[in-house]
């Protein structure tokens, strides 16, 4: 998988990944404090995506849980 610019397109990706093999599929997520990003990777040893944002408002959504906006 590359990587991908938007939520939408990530999440579709990621959801066939893990109904593909349900005990393979894992989520990494990295916060990187000097340059304000946050790296979401998902994998299943054999085929990975992963989507960065740059963005406070983003990542403020992913540490609550809206992932919508």
């Amino acid at each position: 998988m590359p990587q991908y610019q938007t939520w939408e397109e990530f999440s579709r990706a990621a959801e066939k990944l893990y109904l593909a093999d349900p005990m393979k599929a894992r989520v990494v997520l990295k916060y990187r404090h000097s340059d304000g990003s946050l790296c979401i990777k998902v994998t299943d040893d054999l085929v990975q995506g992963h989507l960065k944002y740059y963005e406070i408002p983003y990542i403020r959504n992913v540490v609550a849980g809206d992932l919508e906006t």
